[in-house]
């Protein structure tokens, strides 16, 4: 019974971070793409960009070994 107790907080563990990464990078997308409230100028649109797709590409590493993980 532990064990598979291990595994399976081994899988919901990784499947979270997929998602937790995804949505963070998602969300710095929606952000960006509302504008800038305060009128100053935005000085870092592109390290945005870069951060949100690099976060998105963490979330599906961590998929894909969620998916790998879940197929042993």
């Amino acid at each position: 019974m532990s064990r598979d107790l291990k595994y399976i907080s081994a899988r919901v563990g990784l499947v979270l971070l997929a998602s937790g990464f995804c949505l963070l990078g998602i969300l710095a997308l929606i952000s960006r793409a509302q504008g800038n409230w305060t009128g100053e100028p935005c000085r870092g649109d592109d390290c945005c960009c870069l951060g949100s797709a690099i976060s998105i590409c963490t979330g599906l590493i961590f998929l894909a070994a969620a998916r790998t993980y879940w197929r042993r």
